[in-house]
């Protein structure tokens, strides 16, 4: 069996390995876009309920209501960065997904590339062995003409 050929099997395997990373790398962007989405809403809820809040000081609250307004807002704010530290973390697997991508397409292109190559030595191989052919015929047919001439005269 060739070189190109037994290489399919490999080439195959590297397609699906790509592939599959393709799916992660996709995965944890979507898991990550969520992730963003959820800090943003989370912040931007932050900031109405703080505009509110200072709407209603301003109308002179009661102590205990400013208490649980502030305690909200302490627990809101603990909520938004531990939202960032998860949008943090999901960034940083998209980064390590992409890479894992990146290299497993690399592979996959590298292997293409060398039977690519061995395809083109054995094309390179069966051209030479026909050239040999047709020169060996040649040659055969330059004798038999010769000997011909020769039987003749």
């Amino acid at each position: 069996m060739k070189k190109s050929q037994r290489m399919h099997t490999v080439n195959s395997l590297a397609d699906r390995k790509e592939q599959e990373q393709a799916k992660r790398f996709a995965k944890s962007q979507k898991h990550f876009d969520h992730q963003q989405k959820k800090y943003d809403e989370l912040k931007q809820y932050y900031r109405e309920y703080a505009d509110a809040s200072q709407h209603h000081s301003a109308q002179k609250l009661d102590v205990h209501r400013l208490q649980e307004t502030r305690h909200f807002m302490s627990k809101l704010a603990k909520a938004v960065a531990q939202q960032g530290e998860a949008v943090a973390r999901a960034e940083a697997n998209v980064a390590t997904e992409r890479q894992h991508w990146l290299d497993s397409r690399c592979r996959a292109m590298s292997l293409e590339k060398l039977t690519d190559r061995y395809r083109e030595q054995e094309q390179q191989q069966v051209n030479t062995e026909e050239q040999r052919q047709a020169d060996d015929l040649t040659s055969q047919r330059f004798v038999w003409s010769a000997r011909q001439n020769m039987d003749m005269a």
